[in-house]
């Protein structure tokens, strides 16, 4: 499926971008959980991170199958399907095709560079996410490397990281507050866990100083291998009111860890970023 409205080789892969990156900064709302837990029902709960953590490390470490992106705010509405590979934790490659199934762009990297190829233009493009964030003012704490969690609804967390636990405000289970990453990258997040299924149901990301960036649910869930993927995954809380929603289809879940990377074609027009 091609665009739906016209496009610039530069906008198309911004909003690939976004299926990685989950976009700007967002406003404060209501806390979605109460009281915190403390004691033993804290001790309870700091271990079923533990153990998601154990589980999560034992599922396979590649997604392949077809996504459909549909991105929206209150100015416009666009959509786009493809065929995406990603492997934890943040390798990726997106190929967009005609309804012939003919590549038309095509976009691999990790969090720290891309390389791309628009078919049409004969371009290819390279560089490093850091550029790409500074000229699109994307903020640095979602040039992290937990892309592979959001998309996969995993956690590499141990309980040492946690700062605190509340119980959920329409009782769908527990929020568990974690630290992640340092410089740039600080911030927290916020888990809410099925005790019961040991299911990640959502997850709210802040940079350092608390903002929040997204909140993403997952719905869809089904077994892979050793693990459950979600089918679904929704990205609200956007700023501009932008929702980004990701669907997929005829996923396999596989062990290896792979990586990806794409060579200029002969002919093409290159534009390097540094």
């Amino acid at each position: 499926m091609l665009w739906r409205t016209n496009n610039s080789s530069p906008g198309i892969f911004r909003l690939l971008i976004l299926l990685f990156i989950f976009a700007t900064l967002a406003g404060c709302a209501r806390r979605p959980w109460t009281e915190r837990l403390e004691g033993d029902r804290y001790e309870e709960a700091s271990r079923l991170m533990d153990s998601l953590a154990a589980t999560h490390e034992a599922c396979g470490k590649t997604l392949d199958g077809d996504l459909a992106l549909v991105y929206t705010n209150a100015l416009e509405k666009k959509a786009l399907a493809g065929y995406l590979e990603f492997s934890m934790p943040t390798a990726y490659r997106f190929v967009v095709t005609n309804p012939f199934g003919q590549p038309v762009f095509v976009v691999a990297g990790d969090h720290a560079s891309f390389q791309a190829i628009h078919v049409p233009d004969r371009k290819y493009m390279a560089g490093s996410m850091r550029s790409f964030g500074l000229r699109y003012n994307l903020p640095a704490e979602i040039l992290s490397k937990s892309w592979g969690e959001w998309i996969m609804a995993r956690n590499t967390h141990s309980s040492q990281t946690i700062s605190a636990i509340h119980e959920d405000r329409q009782a769908r289970g527990i929020w568990i507050t974690y630290r992640h990453e340092t410089g740039e990258s600080a911030g927290q997040s916020h888990l809410l866990v099925d005790p019961e299924t040991e299911i990640i149901l959502a997850r709210i990301l802040e940079n350092g100083e608390g903002k929040k960036i997204a909140e993403v649910t997952y719905d869809g869930w089904q077994d892979q291998e050793k693990c459950r993927q979600p089918h679904e995954v929704n990205i609200t809380g956007l700023d501009y009111g932008t929702d980004i929603r990701l669907k997929f289809s005829d996923v396999q879940i596989t062990a290896e860890k792979k990586r990806f990377q794409l060579s200029a074609p002969p002919g093409y027009l290159k534009q390097f970023m540094p």
